[in-house]
């Protein structure tokens, strides 16, 4: 198992060698990898991952959400991280995309595969940062007013503090 995750490009329906499949059995190594909705060449599939795999996004999600990383060993057998190889691509559908995840997480709710990575909800938030927009207090702040969720409300205001200190934005 590739850094003892499955959840690799290799096994990815969004690979070009994987002709639109997900699994290992479908993956064709006289094709090329290729990420179809990053344009991205993927020079070592088994050992390259995102948070659009179908194990975190089941429902085919195809707009890019945070960066690709790569497994880099730090062990003699073969053990390591995975860091950041190609960062996300921006552009504004994807912002968009990302602050409709952070809005409505119930929606866009991963189905149960958290081996190395967090939600898409977290991946959202986290690259909405990153490109400094601040559309994800808003976001955040409408997720607070649906109802039925009073009990997470006061979860959902300490994030908002947070994400408000990390865009250095004063109160």
């Amino acid at each position: 198992m590739p850094n003892g995750g499955t959840d690799c490009c290799g096994t990815c329906w969004f690979n070009r060698a994987n002709e639109g499949k997900r699994g290992s059995a479908h993956h064709n190594r006289d094709i090329s990898s290729h990420c179809e909705i990053r344009q991205l060449d993927i020079p070592n599939p088994f050992y390259t991952y995102c948070s659009n795999h179908p194990y975190h996004r089941p429902d085919r999600d195809p707009i890019p959400i945070g960066p690709v990383f790569t497994h880099v060993a730090t062990g003699a057998l073969g053990e390591g991280n995975r860091e950041v190889w190609q960062e996300s691509p921006d552009t504004e559908e994807i912002r968009k995309h990302l602050l409709e995840i952070v809005s409505n997480p119930e929606e866009h709710r991963d189905k149960g595969y958290h081996f190395y990575t967090s939600p898409a909800y977290f991946k959202a938030i986290e690259q909405l940062i990153d490109w400094r927009d601040g559309r994800v207090i808003s976001a955040l702040e409408e997720l607070a007013r649906h109802p039925g969720l009073d009990k997470a409300r006061p979860s959902i205001d300490g994030t908002i503090q947070l994400v408000r200190n990390r865009l250095g934005f004063d109160d």
